[in-house]
C-alpha cells in the first residue's frame, strides 16, 4: 500500500512539474511576443527633400551614434505639420504629405516606404526626445508596430 502512494505522489509530483513547466514557457513567450521591433531610437533635427526644416526619428537593433555609422533599419521624418508637440497623430497612406515612414532591411538599401499606418506622438520636446507608438505596414515587411522612447540627437544641421 506505502508503494501505491509514493507512486501517486510522483505521478502528482511530475504533473505538477509539467504544468509549472508550461507556464513558465507561456510567460517567456508572452514576453517575446512583447518585445519591442527596434531596441534604440533617437529623434533629430534634419532637411526636407526642398530643404525646409524637418526631424526624423531612427530605430535600429544596434546602438545608434547620432548619425554617424548608424545601422537604421525603420525612420520616421515629418517634414510638415511642424513644430512636432504632445499628444499629435499622423495617419499615413498614399495621399500623405506631412512625411512619411521607411524600412531598409538591416540596414541596407534599397528602402521601402511604408503604404499605410499611424503614428503617434505622446510627448516631444525639442532637445530632450519623444515618445510615442507607430503602427505601420509596408508592402514586404508587412505590419511593424511598437512604442519608442527616443532621445534627441544633437546635431549641427544646415538645410537650403
Amino acid at each position: 500500500m506505502r508503494i501505491r502512494s509514493s507512486e501517486a505522489m510522483a505521478s502528482m509530483r511530475c504533473r505538477w512539474l509539467g504544468a509549472l513547466a508550461a507556464l513558465i514557457l507561456g510567460l517567456a513567450a508572452g514576453l517575446t511576443a512583447e518585445r519591442e521591433p527596434f531596441a534604440y531610437s533617437s529623434v533629430g533635427a534634419s532637411c526636407a527633400p526642398w530643404d525646409g526644416p524637418a526631424i526624423d526619428i531612427y530605430f535600429s537593433n544596434a546602438p545608434l551614434k547620432c548619425g554617424k555609422g548608424n545601422a537604421v533599419e525603420l525612420s520616421m521624418f515629418f517634414w510638415r505639420e511642424l513644430p512636432l508637440h504632445d499628444d499629435q497623430t499622423f495617419t499615413l497612406d498614399e495621399k500623405s504629405k506631412w512625411g512619411g515612414a521607411s524600412y531598409c532591411k538591416g540596414g541596407e538599401q534599397p528602402c521601402e516606404r511604408a503604404t499605410s499606418g499611424t503614428i503617434h506622438i505622446e510627448k516631444f520636446a525639442r532637445g530632450k526626445g519623444a515618445e510615442g507608438t507607430y503602427d505601420l505596414v509596408f508592402a514586404k515587411k508587412g505590419r511593424v508596430k511598437g512604442h519608442f522612447h527616443a532621445e534627441w540627437c544633437e546635431a549641427r544641421v544646415m538645410c537650403g
